[in-house]
């Protein structure tokens, strides 16, 4: 398939998009209402009710990597070129009141365009941005012979919802962002052989984006998704298009009473369906900036059952918590998750390491790494 780069800023092609399916999003909404409370949306999320439903009702997936002012980047599903200014971002300019002005949000889109402008066409601190994104991947690269793991020439991205923000080596697509998800990866193989894990379940799979590089690195490892909307639809969509055949629907998991993975098959589940994962081996769970937007006891009801399942647990958190909301309804948890209420939740692991979270270049100091193995009997 000839695929054709536009200079700097991505990809334009319609066999890139991914479809939609609002049937399937509308049956998702329907049994998320009737689920338990436990495993419903937390505060966090709250603020997003009324934002998400609109726009895929509206737009749909078309474009969704490189939309811009999109809610869905709230999960890390877009994959947009840095800007130097984001006037989006300047609550005087976007806010309820301006956006209702007529074409006034085509204004603002034309000055953030003109005002910031890719940030590959200019130069900051005297590297290009291509030069950047490269240092990127060798960091990667760096990082991963280390670890001794499969190192990102292993695997190329797909670029399925017409990613903006991409790097090309020889042939292969990277984009920042999977390079992030890389790292995630690379870390754990400090501690366990990929080579062994069977079966991971992930609590808080977003838009599918650390499946994709484990799949592609291992293809033979089954894969068992949880999360709420919209990310489960927008993963569900994205990965039947990069794993064509490899997904079992949320239409049918719905309808689970057992999991049974087979080889190489990845799981859409809601929420709802986490305490089915007791009956099952896990080889790894895993949970990336997800149980920081919980309260506790939200925490401690998932953690309950991966202790008495999972042989290792990966965690990806703000250990000292989110910022808290003072009013239910607004953006934040009502109370922090800490790293005491991880130990809390998993007294049959041990603490191996935690670290800070490897980011690209660098490091996340607020963002630890945590790697726990369950305690010999």
């Amino acid at each position: 398939m000839a695929i054709k780069l536009e200079v700097g800023i991505g990809l334009q092609t319609e066999v890139l998009q991914v479809q939609d399916d609002m049937d399937l999003l509308r049956l998702m909404l329907d049994d998320c209402k009737r689920g338990p409370q436990l495993y419903q949306p937390t505060n966090y999320w709250a603020v997003y009710k009324g934002l998400f439903l609109p726009e895929l009702l509206k737009l749909g997936l078309h474009d969704f990597r490189r939309r811009e002012n999109s809610v869905l980047s709230s999960f890390g599903a877009t994959d947009l070129m840095p800007r130097s200014i984001d006037l989006y971002a300047k609550p005087w300019l976007n806010n309820q009141y301006t956006r209702k002005i007529p074409v006034y949000p085509w204004v603002l889109k034309w000055m953030n365009n003109r005002f910031n402008g890719f940030v590959g066409n200019q130069e900051r601190y005297g590297i290009a941005l291509y030069d950047l994104k490269k240092a990127m991947y060798d960091y990667a690269i760096s990082l991963g012979k280390k670890a001794g793991a499969k190192l990102p020439e292993a695997f190329s991205v797909s670029l399925f919802g017409n990613p903006e923000d991409i790097l090309e080596v020889e042939g292969r697509y990277y984009t920042p962002s999977i390079l992030s998800y890389y790292l995630r990866y690379v870390y754990c193989c400090n501690f366990i052989d990929f080579k062994k894990v069977k079966v991971m379940v992930e609590l808080g799979c977003g838009s599918g984006k650390q499946i994709e590089v484990l799949k592609k690195l291992y293809p033979k490892m089954s894969f068992v998704l949880f999360d709420i909307l919209p990310q489960l639809y927008v993963c569900e969509q994205y990965l039947k298009m990069v794993f064509p055949g490899d997904v079992v629907s949320f239409r049918d998991t719905r309808e689970f009473e057992k999991i049974v993975p087979e080889t190489g098959k990845i799981y859409i589940m809601g929420t709802a369906k986490f305490p089915l994962i007791r009956a099952m081996n896990v080889d790894l769970f895993w949970n990336a900036a997800s149980f920081q937007e919980m309260e506790p006891e939200i925490v401690l009801n998932y953690l309950s059952i991966v202790n008495g399942c999972a042989g290792h647990v990966f965690l990806q958190e703000k250990m000292k918590g989110k910022g808290v909301s003072r009013v239910k309804g607004r953006q934040g948890v009502l109370e922090r998750t800490t790293l005491e209420h991880y130990k809390q939740g998993l007294t049959n692991f041990t603490l191996v390491d935690i670290s800070a979270s490897a980011q690209k270049i660098g490091i996340m100091p607020e963002y630890s790494d945590s790697f726990w193995r369950r305690k010999k009997r």
